[in-house]
């Protein structure tokens, strides 16, 4: 491809233009000058003699750029843009002998009406405000506003505002768009090689940037009609969320920790009675189970896996027994015979699923939350499916279990002002019913990534020692929620990970039976395969806006440490 010229520009002789170059209307273009390739000037544009232009810049109109000025590849010049080479002109005196160099590097960006005084550099990707008077060098990655021009920021290579890291234990900035850390030191700031960028157990910054604008609309939608309690909002997820389950109801309520006790509340759970349970799981479950008066029945876990062994529940029922809640953990689901159990043993099951929306457990096709009487949902902001803040879903195929959820969730009224039983204010907001609409519209993109870097995981740990480092299986169906492995030394190892700059989480700690609040109840029992789990368990970086690039640096770090 040659250079477009229009026919109302003057090229003069001697002028070089590179490939794809486009010279717009009324445009003039001196001898000696040498444009790259792929750059635009528009129209009414003026490049003195012996001025170089970099290649992909865009010069806007009514621009001006004299003998002295450099300008390097990438770089934005907006219309009406001000370069300068002589600090005290005259007209009846020649000051061609005091020109003084003036350079924009790679990738800068200079808003509308700027002045650029001779003898300055604006450095690499800085951006200088519409109207700056800029006097003083600018350093990269500065945002420059004013007059004179003081620096009011930092932007990323992509023209982002660089924003405060959100882990704590960093001063670098971010950049919204990208993920990418950035530096600072007095007055120069600089892109960190990946190799020393963090790698953050979650980042929700850098997830929600891309959504951002729909995020927004979805915020304002709501402000503008008014109504941020049980309306419009909460009826479309719902309806959105059941048909993506396969629940016949969905009933949107304030957390998954109040999902499970409502679901409890609404099988008439209470004093005297029994609800056997996982001791690996978080405490929300345990803690409805208590707060009704109830007692927590513990059965152990499978030998390999993190959910409840089927062979031991069955074993645990007894005549006490009102309820089993199963939970599905990290992104896969417990085994179905437990629900073939409840059925056979009359006894209702409910599906903590705080970890597994859109997980289809192996050997069909109904999803998790489908399976017993009520299916429990979280929307914490680190699940697969996050709200910006709490939420969480109760579904079940049962309408009158629905209509009693629904009371239970506004102070037990079905009716307002008609309390027919007592509840609780359970109620999901409109605002985080929005945005979650959003976050679930993309889902189905967010666990193929996620899946993408679990199996990537795999693929790069396989080789590990079993004896050292047993692999999380990721079944068809799976959302890879979380990536949890065993390591047999994870104190050192995630020493290791955090020195190398890798967050990790243990999920979890401590089992259930084990935690103060429930040991002091004497229930008595042991579940020593809950108990090793909780000695070994690892959860690995894995969210939807990390990279590829980003899990391989975590598996060559654990590799470094195994090797």
């Amino acid at each position: 491809m040659t250079a477009l010229v229009h026919p109302t520009a003057i090229i003069d002789d001697g002028a070089t233009l590179g490939e794809g170059v486009a010279v717009w209307h009324f445009s003039h273009v001196s001898s000696g000058a040498v444009i790259g390739a792929e750059t635009k000037l528009g129209q009414n544009t003026f490049v003195g003699r012996d001025v170089r232009v970099g290649a992909r810049v865009k010069v806007q109109n009514n621009v001006s750029i004299y003998t002295g000025v450099e300008i390097e590849d990438d770089a934005f010049i907006g219309p009406s843009v001000v370069f300068t080479n002589v600090k005290t002109p005259r007209s009846f005196v020649d000051r061609r002998a005091d020109f003084e160099p003036t350079f924009v590097r790679r990738g800068a960006s200079i808003g509308a009406n700027a002045v650029i005084v001779c003898g300055r550099t604006i450095g690499a990707y800085a951006l200088v405000g519409a109207g700056a008077v800029v006097v003083d060098d600018v350093p990269p990655h500065a945002i420059v506003a004013g007059n004179p021009a003081r620096r009011v920021g930092w932007a990323s290579v992509d023209g982002d505002r660089l924003l405060e890291a959100s882990d704590s234990a960093s001063a670098d900035l971010v950049c919204p768009r990208t993920g990418d850390r950035y530096r600072v030191s007095g007055d120069s700031c600089a892109r960190l090689p990946a190799e020393e960028v963090p790698i953050p157990f979650v980042d929700l910054a850098r997830a929600h940037a891309p959504i951002a604008r729909d995020l927004s609309r979805a915020f304002e939608r709501v402000v503008a009609r008014g109504r941020f309690i049980l309306g419009e909002e909460v009826r479309a997820l719902e309806a959105e969320a059941a048909a993506r389950v396969g629940a016949r109801f969905a009933i949107g309520v304030s957390s998954g920790t109040d999902a499970i006790l409502a679901s409890l509340m609404a099988l008439g759970v209470g004093i005297g009675d029994e609800v056997v349970t996982s001791p690996f799981s978080f405490f929300a479950g345990v803690e409805g189970i208590l707060r009704l008066g109830a007692t927590p029945v513990f059965v152990d876990i499978e030998e390999r896996g993190f959910h409840m062994d089927p062979s031991l529940v069955e074993r645990a029922i007894g005549p006490h027994t009102r309820a089993i809640l199963a939970p599905h953990l990290f992104g896969a689901a417990c085994s179905r015979e437990l629900a073939s159990i409840a059925r056979a043993r009359d006894v209702p099951l409910i599906e903590d699923a705080a970890q597994a929306f859109g997980v289809v457990p192996p050997g069909g096709t109904s999803a998790c939350g489908t399976l017993g009487a009520l299916g429990c949902f979280s929307f914490f902001p680190t699940k697969a499916l996050g709200a910006l803040g709490d939420g969480g879903l109760v579904t079940t195929d049962d309408e009158e279990l629905a209509e009693k959820v629904r009371a239970l969730r506004s102070h037990g009224a079905a009716q307002k002002y008609r309390h027919t039983v007592v509840g609780g204010n359970f109620r999901l907001d409109e605002l985080q019913a929005a945005l979650l609409r959003v976050k679930l519209a993309r889902f189905d993109d967010t666990v193929a990534h996620r899946r993408r870097l679990a199996l990537r995981y795999l693929g790069a740990l396989a080789d590990f020692a079993p004896s050292r480092l047993v692999l999380p299986e990721l079944g068809p169906g799976d959302t890879a929620a979380y990536f949890v492995v065993r390591a047999h030394e994870r104190e050192r190892l995630v020493t290791h990970l955090k020195r190398s700059g890798i967050a990790t989480e243990v999920y979890y700690p401590s089992p259930l039976h084990l935690q103060p609040a429930v040991a002091s109840l004497n229930l008595g029992g042991s579940n020593p395969r809950a108990e090793k789990a909780c000695s070994e368990a690892l959860a690995l970086p894995l969210h939807e806006a990390m990279s590829e690039a980003e899990v391989d640096r975590v598996t060559r770090a654990i590799a470094d440490f195994l090797f």
